[in-house]
């Protein structure tokens, strides 16, 4: 991205469309299809997420918005190997998903910051409602950090925001090692109410 400085990596992953990023026990983690539209839509399209998430995703969420997403932004290489955005999916051919293909069930990515705090990045997530309390949040979450830890050495921190009410993003948080480092009381301010923000934060040494 413009004005940020990029981190090295002696094994950048491909910005190809669709590469497997990470491989957990019940998961994958790739890069976005633009194939990949309607079924990020029918999972998105849900108020339940769009509670706890920024203004910036739609509610509701259409075809329309998956599309311009993954071609305007998901799926437009940058150059820098970068995970911003990626698919979080079930395994195929498995008890949770006997389908032959695997199954969408959320997305999960980063976000860059910028000047004299450019060794640390943002990790974001969310998962379809029908995906919540099996603990593939946390398995998700586990994985990707860790990956991104091992893929850019000069990466030093992970940072992460919950709303107050979002008690099971600060658990997953939690489970996955971030420790929690401070609440910014009614800094956020959604759907006409003022609410708290949580940050945690994972130090490659918290590993």
């Amino acid at each position: 991205m413009t004005g940020s400085i990029r981190l090295f990596s002696p094994s950048p992953p491909s910005e190809e469309q669709g590469t497997i990023l990470v491989v957990t026990e019940r998961l994958i983690i790739r890069r976005y299809r633009l194939s990949d539209a309607a079924a990020m839509a029918s999972a998105a399209n849900n108020k339940a997420i769009a509670a706890n998430m920024r203004s910036t995703f739609p509610s509701p969420y259409g075809l329309s918005d998956a599309e311009n997403f993954l071609a305007n932004m998901a799926c437009k290489p940058d150059g820098t190997s970068y995970p911003y955005h990626n698919g979080i999916f079930l395994k195929a051919s498995t008890v949770e998903n006997p389908s032959t293909e695997p199954l969408f069930i959320g997305s999960m990515g980063i976000l860059l910051k910028n000047d004299i705090y450019f060794r640390t990045w943002e990790v974001g997530y969310w998962l379809a409602e029908q995906a919540w309390g099996k603990g593939y949040a946390t398995e998700a979450t586990k994985a990707f950090v860790k990956w991104c830890f091992e893929t850019w050495p000069e990466l030093n921190r992970i940072e992460a925001t919950a709303i107050g009410r979002n008690i099971g993003s600060q658990n997953v948080l939690k489970k996955s090692g971030f420790v929690e480092e401070g609440n910014r009381r009614g800094a956020v301010f959604k759907n006409g109410e003022l609410l708290d923000e949580l940050q945690f934060g994972l130090l490659r040494s918290d590993l």
